[in-house]
């Protein structure tokens, strides 16, 4: 069995770089500095090590959140096609270790179908990453429909993953919780604005891959429903939509894992890792906290080799 860990992040210097020169905060891109992390040969080199030594054979690699989100739509676009540019040399140089998420120079929509139209034309890129807020935009705003439109079209894999903005709320980054809690509850609210604009039902082909076990979104899941069912919150079902997403196991704690299970089914979960910030003794745990969960060994199976979403391989 081929194991994949759906979760992990490069982030090469360089474009860390470029993404402050256009404009994006310093202090944005400093989590993701100085990690191991990089496409350095080296960084490439320990990534291997770590994966040999947990017995993933392949990781799908995203640059979120560190994007190009900027006003200046065409510098926005450069450093998208920059970073996917070297994420396509990674998997030439590595191959059958790496598939890719691509970035989009989001929100600029019209930039953001021309790289998606280049993305799809590479080996390897299995879909494309988005944060679950985009600056001042949301993932329910109506300016995104062209892009979900061109995504349905192809029947795209979608990864969301938190901004790392806090959440937008003092109550979080005032008080040292971007990560820690904001993360999590970005993932959750992201869903919920793709939910209450309709976006999972409009655009049913899209496929839905959601990060960190989309916070606390699951354990909400029976009130989210009911919001539906009894004050008209929602057009559609929520518990349908999210019948039709995948989540990624990068929580680490395995009732919440046996909640997900029990909430959405085994077929709808993925291993992730959330490297680099998991590293060595911790990515292993990444992966051994799935076969230690008290799943059954089909479900264990079916987590660990990603095949519901990227397939056989």
């Amino acid at each position: 069995m081929m194991i994949i860990d759906s979760h992990a992040h490069v982030y090469p210097a360089d474009y860390l770089d470029l993404l402050e020169r256009i404009g994006v905060d310093p202090a944005t891109t400093q989590v993701a500095r100085d990690l191991r992390a990089s496409s350095e040969p080296e960084d490439i080199a320990a990534r291997l090590r770590q994966m040999d030594d947990a017995g993933v054979d392949v990781q799908v690699l995203s640059a979120v959140p560190q994007l190009p989100i900027v006003p200046d739509a065409e510098a926005a676009l450069g450093a998208a096609v920059m970073v996917n540019d070297r994420y396509r040399e990674i998997l030439a140089e590595y191959p059958g270790r790496f598939l890719a998420y691509g970035a989009l120079p989001v929100p600029h929509v019209k930039e953001s179908l021309r790289e998606l139209e280049r993305i799809f034309q590479f080996d390897g890129f299995v879909g494309i990453c988005l944060p679950t807020s985009i600056g001042d935009v949301t993932l329910d705003d109506p300016s995104l429909d062209p892009l979900w439109e061109a995504l349905d079209q192809r029947s795209a894999r979608v990864y969301i993953h938190a901004a790392g903005t806090g959440a937008h709320s003092p109550l979080i980054a005032d008080h040292g919780l971007t990560w820690v809690n904001g993360a999590p509850v970005e993932d959750a609210i992201g869903v919920l604005h793709l939910l209450k604009a309709d976006v999972p039902a409009r655009f049913a082909n899209i496929r839905f891959h959601i990060a960190h076990l989309a916070g606390d979104l699951l354990f909400l899941a029976q009130r989210i429903e009911d919001n539906y069912q009894h004050w008209g919150a929602f057009a559609h079902s929520p518990r349908e939509s999210l019948l039709r997403m995948w989540f990624d196991s990068a929580n680490f704690h395995a009732p919440s894992l046996r909640l997900a299970r029990d909430t959405v089914g085994a077929e709808r979960l993925l291993l992730g890792s959330d490297h680099p910030y998991f590293q060595d003794e911790l990515y292993t745990r990444a992966v051994e906290y799935v076969r230690g969960a008290g799943l059954e060994g089909g479900e264990v199976e079916t987590i660990l080799s990603g095949r519901t979403l990227f397939g056989e391989r």
